[in-house]
């Protein structure tokens, strides 16, 4: 999976991404807060500009979407989205999407963020086995960071 790449979604392309964020959402928003059609609907197109969106290609295929914003001042990317296409979930994907993602961002970039619900446990535990830490939760939501900066050991001095 190292040939993932990332094209960014078209202007004609952007209408189309409500119904697959419906699709993949509705049922883990449903059971955190209740699912209001016209409000997810006015909140998905007022949340996530356009230029946030790129579609997760592999070999000329479409696997997934992925929605991030870089911010410059905090020095971070977060990442609003992760959808892996249900024919693409379990088998390593989303993990390799994540790997390339971080990768490509930890030379402009300290840290990466994102939310989850908490109903939302396999989401949770697919972060934290990817090295997030858990840095705030309310009643809904978890918040969690991992930092991109090398850590390793560099030899002896």
């Amino acid at each position: 999976m190292d040939k993932i790449i990332f094209q960014r979604v078209t202007d004609c392309e952007y209408p189309s991404l409500f119904s697959i964020y419906k699709k993949y959402l509705k049922p883990t928003i449903e059971e955190a807060l209740g699912w209001d059609e016209l409000y997810q609907q006015q909140r998905f197109n007022q949340s996530y500009q356009k230029e946030w969106f790129d579609w997760i290609m592999y070999n000329g295929e479409r696997l997934g979407i992925i929605c991030t914003k870089p911010d410059a001042i905090r020095s971070t990317i977060h990442i609003h989205l992760l959808i892996v296409f249900e024919k693409y979930q379990n088998k390593g994907v989303g993990s390799a999407v994540m790997k390339c993602y971080q990768k490509h961002y930890s030379d402009a970039v300290t840290k990466s963020c994102l939310s989850a619900f908490k109903v939302n446990k396999s989401v949770i535990n697919f972060y934290l086995s990817l090295g997030y830490q858990i840095v705030r939760e309310d009643e809904h939501f978890v918040e969690m960071e991992r930092s991109l900066c090398f850590s390793g050991y560099m030899g002896e001095s």
